[in-house]
């Protein structure tokens, strides 16, 4: 059973379960991640799930942004999901995202009856993204608080990430791949709240627990 070293946002002083339910219901064994903690947090990890956490109001979060180029620099599996897409984007140079009212935002009055806010993405084929969840086209998606607010266009993207999904009436990104890591994935929605997607995004967490054995086994992926 591979170890994923989870760094989550924490809520209310705990750790949200998602994150850890996700890695779990995938057959890894997750490790919370604190880091402040420096680059032991990764220690005995064969993967790094950041869900949700690293980025604030325009800057990245130091500590988060260690983790995650230690992270990158031995190509460990990882997956961003919500501020951690904006973590990763930041990780390779690119641009801070900027508030928006998104039109792709569904369910207008989701915050009045209890709802999730709903985005509808469109996943581009041919990605890796599209490979682990074995199809492509438009989704309906969540969208955690903050990133609801928040969008990164062209422009802000760093031209060493591929954009892998986005919304098709303005051209937010939605989600990112590394061109240089053999399996770096970022998403602006939170696929580990597995009862508000699709059910084929769970197999996000399947192909990270499995490269995380695959790396736990074998080291560095560049070597």
């Amino acid at each position: 059973m591979p170890t994923i070293a989870v760094l989550a946002a924490q809520r209310n002083g705990r750790h949200p379960d998602p994150a850890v339910r996700a890695v779990e219901s995938a057959g890894g064994k997750p490790s919370v991640a604190d880091p402040s903690a420096g680059l032991d947090a990764l220690d005995g990890a064969g993967g790094l799930l950041v869900s949700d956490t690293g980025f604030g109001i325009g800057s990245a979060d130091a500590g988060a942004l260690a983790l995650l180029e230690a992270a990158l620099a031995i190509d460990m599996p990882t997956l961003l999901t919500g501020k951690g897409m904006y973590l990763l984007n930041a990780s390779f140079g690119g641009g801070a995202p900027s508030v928006t009212e998104s039109k792709s935002v569904v369910d207008k009055d989701s915050t009045a009856s209890g709802r999730e806010a709903r985005r509808q993405i469109y996943l581009s084929p041919g990605s890796k993204m599209a490979a682990i969840v074995g199809s492509a086209g438009m989704f309906r998606v969540n969208c955690g608080a903050w990133s609801a607010r928040m969008a990164l266009r062209e422009p802000q993207r760093s031209e060493r990430l591929m954009s892998i999904a986005y919304q098709l009436d303005d051209g937010v990104i939605e989600g990112l791949e590394s061109k240089e890591h053999s399996w770096v994935i970022g998403l602006q929605f939170l696929p580990e709240r597995a009862e508000e997607v699709p059910a084929i995004f769970s197999s996000l967490f399947l192909g990270l627990v499995e490269r995380a054995d695959d790396f736990a086994a074998t080291g560095d992926n560049r070597t």
